[in-house]
């Protein structure tokens, strides 16, 4: 399958609604890679974004001047940072007249021989327009005068001042118009008997539509350098896409001169220059996105195109050459879980109160110490939570999930009375789903045991967790240990019940800094509260008492269950374990294992086999292990059944290695 694009500033076809490229003549690129396609057996999209750019030039056309978008002065204003070459302004995408526009280029799209149509991050390009169709619906929609906002240049980088309750409504209106879009794009592109492909990078982020995903036929995630940074996003991904089986893919490789976030090396800033030379690197990130649940999707560059430099395609060849082989195995697989992160889409509304969450970071570092623990887990993001979907669960983790939603907390509070185990981290439920602070103790007092005081206060330095009652939770951190804490700790007060395991404690100054851990029995099932965000810690540090004393917590809420797997082999070497629809199993090792320093950007990263990697892994129920294969190496290995887990040693790992376990 083959993404191409045939609208950037310009449309590369003959377009009645956009402008086209004058030295194309009357070409039709569409048409011509399409028969290429069709020749090399490809199937064929087309890639276009509902807030894109355009042309400067074009400003003074009669035809397209109402696709620009305006300042407050009625101004076009330009690209801080530009695809292509040619001087550009941004498209008004609230106007009617673009929106229109786009409805018309699907249309357009979809006339010619393609299988699908992708729009790229819808709701996540655009900004505040001035142009008087935008300031009359603006008005409509909200009763304001979108002047309020006209300090707004960039949505990325407000002002110091900002009216807040103007730039509310306006994310509300926009977010609107994006799912009015979605849902005539896809009506007119299903009616061509095409599908319909979205990228999700700006799903999970402030102010956007955060439901995108489920107007498209499958969805793109965004790519992350770290493994346990592009794991649980994958997974994320994959879980967004199970309820209605569509299918999720995750970017293998950077398009970046530096990652999402950093400096840029150049301005204006030159996005699909794709500085990873092809090697082990590649293999990594594309067996990682299959591991997730993902598809790899792979960004042919102009230096393959060109032989511009080292490297070639053949390690991506291996990555898909492995999803061909055992496709039967990877596609529609779910992970074997003892628990799931799951961050909520409520957090990233916090901007509404002009306060910001660590959630989304806050998990990643849990995934962290689940890896390193080889604790089996999965992600499943609040925008899927269900009561149905909560009976299957052991043990739930919220990492610094700051807003939840009233019925979300209720979900909750029946599936931990009824026998679950709930993990909760730093501010988890202390704002609604408006990002507006709590006033009653938090969304999760009932199930904590806790009422959330107010707001962290000042980070302080030299603060620790004093361990001040053994318990099964803290696993061997007996009473008087003392352990790495956080610098900011929510402030609680436990109630009657409820027992504090550790308190706060600054070192230097002798304070004593209130509960920090609290564990407490609500119904049949547990809860653990952390006041501090121990996982934030621990990705920064890898201090071992922080991974271990989480993954007692962990542990003691899932009441001891056996593990889904283990593994003997260094640290760095990750395993994830996923059941296939026919019941057969597949452990991920993936050997992460060799130099990096993720200061630097892209800087390369060499790995190193790693030899005898045990693996024991737990056999289904009424299940028999016939065999087991190591699909990279395309060998059998011997097994042996040790209390209901098969025990095997692969014997070298280098990059990645599966096992297929055949059930009966």
């Amino acid at each position: 399958m083959l993404r191409f694009q045939p609208i950037g500033h310009r449309a590369s076809y003959p377009s009645k609604v956009f402008p086209t490229y004058p030295e194309l003549g009357n070409r039709d690129l569409i048409d011509e890679v399409s028969q290429e396609c069709r020749r090399a057996g490809l199937h064929l999209y087309c890639y276009c974004v509902l807030s894109n750019s355009m042309d400067k030039a074009l400003v003074k056309d009669t035809r397209y001047a109402a696709y620009a978008l305006r300042d407050a002065k009625g101004r076009p204003c330009g690209q801080d940072w530009g695809y292509g070459n040619a001087e550009e302004v941004k498209t008004c995408a609230t106007g009617d007249a673009y929106r229109q526009m786009i409805r018309k280029l699907a249309r357009e799209l979809c006339e010619h021989d393609i299988d699908g149509v992708y729009f790229d991050a819808p709701s996540g390009y655009r900004d505040i327009c001035f142009c008087e169709n935008c300031r009359t619906n603006f008005a409509n929609f909200s009763g304001m005068d979108l002047d309020r906002l006209r300090n707004v240049r960039d949505l990325l980088r407000l002002p110091r001042k900002v009216d807040r309750k103007a730039l509310v409504a306006w994310a509300d209106w926009a977010n609107k118009l994006t799912e009015e879009d979605l849902t005539d794009l896809r009506r007119i592109i299903h009616g061509s008997g095409k599908f319909i492909l979205c990228h999700n990078g700006a799903t999970w982020k402030p102010g956007t539509f955060h439901r995108q995903y489920r107007y498209s036929d499958g969805f793109m995630v965004e790519y992350s350098q770290q493994f346990y940074q592009r794991l649980l996003r994958a997974m994320m991904g994959s879980s967004m896409a199970r309820p209605t089986q569509k299918l999720a893919q995750t970017y293998m490789g950077s398009y970046d001169v530096a990652a999402n976030g950093e400096p840029q090396h150049a301005r204006p800033w030159a996005p699909h220059c794709m500085n990873l030379e092809d090697g082990d690197e590649i293999r990594m990130e594309g067996f990682a996105d299959l591991a997730g649940g993902n598809m790899p999707l792979y960004c042919t560059v102009n230096r393959l195109l060109y032989g511009i430099g080292d490297g070639s395609t053949e390690p991506v060849k291996e990555v898909f050459a492995l999803a061909q082989r055992a496709e039967h195995l990877f596609k529609d697989s779910v992970p074997e879980s003892y628990l799931t992160i799951v961050p909520t889409a409520e957090s990233l509304e916090l901007w509404r109160t002009n306060r910001r969450s660590w959630n989304v970071t806050m998990s990643e570092g849990f995934a962290l110490v689940m890896l390193d623990e080889r604790i089996g887990f999965d992600v499943n993001p609040s925008t899927e939570l269900s009561a149905e979907w909560l009976r299957s669960q052991r043990v739930i983790a919220l990492c610094g999930a700051s807003a939840i939603t009233d019925e979300d907390a209720r979900l909750l509070a029946d599936w931990v009375r009824e026998g679950g185990g709930l993990l909760a981290t730093y501010d988890s439920g202390l704002y609604n789903g408006k990002g507006e602070l709590r006033r009653d103790g938090g969304a999760l007092r009932d199930i904590l045991g806790v009422d959330m005081k107010g707001e962290p206060p000042n980070g302080q330095t030299d603060t620790f967790y004093q361990v001040t009652q053994s318990h099964p939770a803290l696993g061997d951190y007996h009473e008087g240990r003392i352990v790495m804490g956080d610098s900011k700790l929510v402030p609680v007060t436990p109630w009657p019940g409820a027992t504090v395991l550790a308190e706060g404690s600054n070192l230097e100054s002798q304070e004593n800094l209130g509960a920090a851990i609290v564990v407490n029995q609500y119904g049949r099932g547990r809860a653990i509260y952390v006041a501090g965000s121990m996982e934030a810690q621990y990705v920064a540090t890898r201090i071992l008492s922080l991974r271990r004393m989480l993954a007692s917590m962990v542990r003691y809420l899932g009441v001891d269950a056996p593990q889904p797997f283990s593994l003997v082999a260094p640290q760095g070497v990750y395993g994830v374990l996923r059941r296939a629809p026919g019941g057969d199993l597949a452990l991920w090792i993936c050997a992460n294992v060799g130099f990096k320093d993720a200061t630097v950007g892209r800087m390369r990263q060499d790995f190193l086999p790693v030899p005898n990697v045990e693996a024991r892994v737990l056999i289904p129920e009424g299940r028999q292990l016939k065999s087991v294969e190591l699909l990279r190496a395309k060998q059998t290995i011997p097994f042996t059944v040790v209390g209901g887990y098969a025990v095997m040693t692969m014997p070298i790992v280098h990059i990645a290695e599966v096992a297929h376990l055949r059930c009966t």
